[in-house]
């Protein structure tokens, strides 16, 4: 290995790195605007939750009453019956790239940025 390797390895990890920490960023900043959680049963949405009040909300889902809790901005199932409890298991989520799947009962909670689209955001060439 002579000296141009060891600069390329060099560079190539500087840039990894580099690319590793402003990706974390770049999901920090998507994140930022969390509004919203959708909840789906059987791929139809049943719900539209703010995520910004706390409260509890209750789903029909296919084995039984699915509870949803939204506190201080994340979101989880409290309460569901499902044999295993899979649901309940996954905890608490605030990302929008982290969706909560509960295939026993068929829900899907996936949390969504509130953009809206404005005219600034549309470039039709």
């Amino acid at each position: 290995m002579n000296k141009s390797d060891k600069v390329f390895i060099g560079l190539v990890f500087v840039l990894s790195v580099a690319l590793f920490f402003s990706t974390g960023k770049l999901v920090e900043t998507v994140n930022a605007d969390l509004t919203q959680a959708v909840v789906t049963y059987k791929d139809k949405e049943v719900l539209r939750i703010d995520m910004n009040k706390d409260e509890f909300y209750t789903v029909s889902g296919e084995l039984g009453d699915v509870v949803i809790e939204v506190k201080d901005g994340r979101i989880r199932v409290a309460d569901e019956i499902s044999p295993l409890n899979y649901c309940s298991l996954q905890g608490w989520v605030d990302k929008t790239n982290v969706p909560i799947v509960c295939l026993p009962n068929k829900i899907l909670i996936v949390v969504e940025a509130n953009n809206a689209a404005t005219e600034e955001d549309i470039i039709i060439r």
